[in-house]
């Protein structure tokens, strides 16, 4: 079945909301079986809309409204809808019950216009709001659904996850589902992942192969489509297999939002491992990723920020001027930070990140330039790159790059 989203809002078009909506609806409709056919933005004007009801139903089995259900004024979706579809709005029972009790639990006055909220189309399927106010609904008219749902993301992935499932389920004639896996890369670039794996790509039926370029990494989903879990879990196995026979050295976790901070931590706790950091470059970023995870004081005790050359001075106990003469961002320079700071946090792993990240050249070095040192008990290493961007995706990336040596020490 064709499926499409219209988003109702004025304030969408005008960009003050960001239209986070369509991006996790599209996917929950392609789970269910459905092919998104068409979205768009509509303000909250009733000839408009009528307009894009119109078209929608030439080319859309279903049609799903997002916004629109409130109390005020500009809500004018289900009257509109209600309208095209030439039926009455009538009050659902429950969801005026469900309004009615709000206020008198919040000991607040009731306004009429928010009894509108528990408004539903003569003949449809109510769908109740457990996270919010405004019910949504099911119609079916002349083979065409409509599903309306609320505007606020909240209320919306409530609504669809408690109330909208199993009545879709019911309209699918294709039970076949869609089951996805992303995969993670770092160390290759978009161009050429999809040239490694060029020949799946091209002769690519079911499951699908679909790449995704992320700031530093790369992103692959594959997806199977099948009636039952165990076969789509063999197909994606196989698939991935065949994957890594092309670019899985580059591989570094699963997950559509990992993050490789999140990987490192992980490993760091497996193998009771510690870990510090000295920033120069990155100034902080990659310590403040790291305590965003939680859990993660159990591996990393704290760690350093080395901006100037006074502060790289002071942590390697060597003067400025020794510094100036051998030149600051270099192998040897990198190598001693990480063993100066795993010596004072007395941690197994110490880690140092330093480099040019603009917009100026310092020592004659190309700006995007990095150094990562890695000290441990099993001895010492260096890595350097060039990253030729900007100045936060140069940033990004030597977080990004620094971690992926020392899970790769992990493993």
């Amino acid at each position: 079945m064709n499926a499409e989203i219209i988003a109702v809002g004025t304030e969408i078009l005008l960009g003050q909301i960001v239209n986070t909506n369509a991006t996790y609806l599209s996917q929950y409709l392609t789970n269910l079986g459905f092919d998104i056919y068409h979205q768009e933005v509509v303000g909250d004007n009733e000839g408009r809309l009528l307009h894009v009801l119109d078209e929608a139903k030439k080319r859309s089995d279903l049609i799903v409204l997002c916004g629109g259900l409130g109390p005020t004024e500009d809500d004018l979706t289900k009257q509109t809808v209600a309208k095209f579809v030439g039926k009455e709005l009538v009050y659902d029972e429950e969801a005026l019950n469900h309004v009615l009790e709000f206020f008198k639990y919040a000991k607040k006055p009731m306004t009429e216009n928010n009894k509108q909220q528990a408004l539903t189309i003569n003949g449809a399927t109510t769908i109740q709001n457990n996270a919010g106010l405004a019910c949504g609904l099911l119609y079916e008219e002349e083979g065409t659904y409509y599903l309306l749902l609320p505007g606020p993301p909240s209320e919306m992935k409530a609504m669809t996850e408690n109330g909208t499932t199993n009545l879709l389920q019911k309209i699918v004639p294709d039970k076949a589902k869609l089951t996805s896996r992303y995969l993670r890369f770092i160390g290759i670039g978009e161009s050429r992942l999809v040239t490694d794996l060029s020949e799946l790509i091209e002769h690519q039926t079911n499951p699908t192969i679909a790449p995704y370029a992320k700031s530093n990494e790369v992103m692959l989903r594959i997806t199977a489509k099948t009636e039952d879990d165990e076969t789509a879990k063999i197909m994606l196995d196989d698939i991935e297999k065949e994957i890594n026979q092309y670019v899985g050295a580059y591989f570094y976790g699963y997950g559509e939002n990992l993050t490789m901070e999140e990987v490192v931590v992980g490993l760091l706790k497996d193998k009771q491992q510690t870990l510090t950091v000295v920033e120069g470059v990155t100034g902080g970023l990659c310590q403040s990723r790291l305590t965003d995870i939680k859990g993660s004081s159990d591996v990393f005790p704290g760690g350093f920020i080395a901006y100037s050359t006074k502060s790289k001075a002071d942590l390697l106990g060597v003067t400025e001027e020794e510094l100036e003469i051998n030149g600051v961002y270099n192998e040897i320079s990198a190598i001693k930070m990480a063993q100066s700071a795993r010596e004072k946090m007395q941690t197994d792993y110490g880690l140092a990140i330093i480099g040019i990240a603009g917009p100026g050249s310092l020592e004659d070095i190309l700006v995007g330039t990095l150094y990562f040192g890695l000290a441990s008990a099993k001895g010492n290493s260096c890595e350097e790159m060039i990253i030729n961007r900007e100045r936060d995706y140069i940033r990004d990336g030597a977080v990004k790059h620094g971690l992926n040596m020392v899970r790769k020490h992990l493993k």
